[in-house]
């Protein structure tokens, strides 16, 4: 038998960017934490009742992640808290509009709500493909 202690929890998925989770996995991995996840950044200006999928943007402290860099439905987005520094700066939408449609991948911890729907906070890695 073989067993592996730590890592991405009990799926064994997102335990390094190779392995990262999708949005839907993550979706359905609350309370995973110090994973990778990988999607597409579809949008900003997240509030509990919205979000804007076009820019012009005006948040600098989050930003959504689709499965696909067409989706346009919040509730089946990944919210992400933008951690002040490089992150935040790299990352937010309204520096960087040109974003908009590229894949990320990013090492947090997924949580059951931010700004209404499942998210990812704690951000401490990212990389943009």
């Amino acid at each position: 038998e073989s067993y592996v202690i730590g890592g991405g929890g009990s799926s064994g998925k997102g335990g390094s960017m190779s392995d990262a989770l999708t949005v839907s996995q993550a979706i359905a991995s609350v309370g995973m934490e110090d994973v990778w996840v990988c999607g597409y950044i579809v949008g900003g200006d997240l509030t509990s009742s919205s979000a804007s999928f076009e820019p012009p943007f005006s948040s600098r402290t989050n930003i959504l992640l689709g499965s696909r860099s067409s989706s346009s439905s919040k509730s089946s987005c990944l919210s992400v808290n933008l951690p002040s520094g490089y992150i935040r700066d790299d990352l937010n939408l309204a520096d960087n509009p040109s974003l908009l449609g590229r894949k990320v991948y990013l090492r947090g911890d997924v949580v059951e709500a931010y700004y209404g729907i499942p998210g990812l906070k704690n951000v401490t890695d990212y990389e943009l493909r």
